[in-house]
C-alpha cells in the first residue's frame, strides 16, 4: 500500500510541473497588466465556482 503512495505523489509531481510550465509559458508572452488580469480572473472564476457549489 506504501507504494501506491509514492506513485501516486510522483504522479501528481509530474501533473503539477507540466501545468506550471504551461502557465509560466504563456505568462512570460504577456505584460505585468496582462498577467496581472488574467490572475485576477482566474482567482475571481476559482471563487465563484466555489461559492456557487458551496450553496448546493
Amino acid at each position: 500500500m506504501h507504494h501506491l503512495n509514492i506513485a501516486h505523489m510522483i504522479v501528481s509531481s509530474l501533473i503539477h510541473g507540466l501545468v506550471y510550465a504551461a502557465i509560466f509559458k504563456v505568462f512570460r508572452n504577456m505584460s505585468l497588466g496582462e498577467a496581472i488580469a488574467v490572475t485576477a480572473a482566474g482567482i475571481g472564476l476559482i471563487w465563484l465556482t466555489a461559492r456557487l457549489l458551496r450553496r448546493r
